[in-house]
């Protein structure tokens, strides 16, 4: 079960990083202009949005029911 919430953290941060980087790609600018802080809180903001929806169909129980 430990395996599989390290699992369900990796890809909900490496996605919002993605998406993030993404993001501010599209807006025709770059992460460094971005800002850190900016760029590591919407990374945290999208990893947690997509961690809840990975709980639910990984089964990892992080949430309770």
């Amino acid at each position: 079960m430990l395996i599989k919430r390290i699992l369900l953290a990796v890809i909900s941060l490496a996605v919002g990083a993605g998406a993030t980087a993404l993001i501010t790609f599209l807006v025709d600018t770059t992460p460094a202009e971005y800002g850190f802080l900016y760029f590591f809180f919407t990374t945290l903001c999208l990893a947690i949005a997509l961690g809840i929806w990975l709980d639910k169909f990984m089964k990892t129980e992080i949430l309770p029911k």
